[in-house]
């Protein structure tokens, strides 16, 4: 059943539009497609301005953990270290970046 939850959170990722600069961002700082697009789906997040910031911190990602094991024992450094900031109806990826210190944006 696991692996069947798993396929359909991929699934519904592909729906999501990245922007030529956050394409360029992702390639730049060596993070995933697979690794935004999961953190914008599952992650919390809180506004800032007219964009929505989404990340995952390790209570999230503890949670996450019993239906998402294999995805996340393969990318856990990366989705414990990016933000990636949306449009405001999360649909549009406008970048990604890597986070060195602790969460306090605005």
């Amino acid at each position: 059943m696991n692996n069947m939850n798993n396929m359909n959170n991929m699934n519904n990722m592909n729906n999501i539009n990245h922007t030529n600069h956050s394409a360029l961002r992702c390639q730049q700082r060596g993070i995933p497609s697979d690794v935004v697009n999961f953190i914008v789906k599952n992650g919390d997040s809180f506004r800032s301005h007219e964009h929505r910031k989404f990340f995952i911190n390790k209570k999230k990602f503890k949670k996450l953990e019993r239906c998402n094991k294999e995805f996340l024992s393969k990318y856990d450094k990366q989705i414990m270290n990016t933000a990636v900031v949306c449009s405001q109806d999360s649909k549009t990826i406008i970048t990604a970046m890597k986070i060195t210190g602790s969460i306090k944006w605005n």
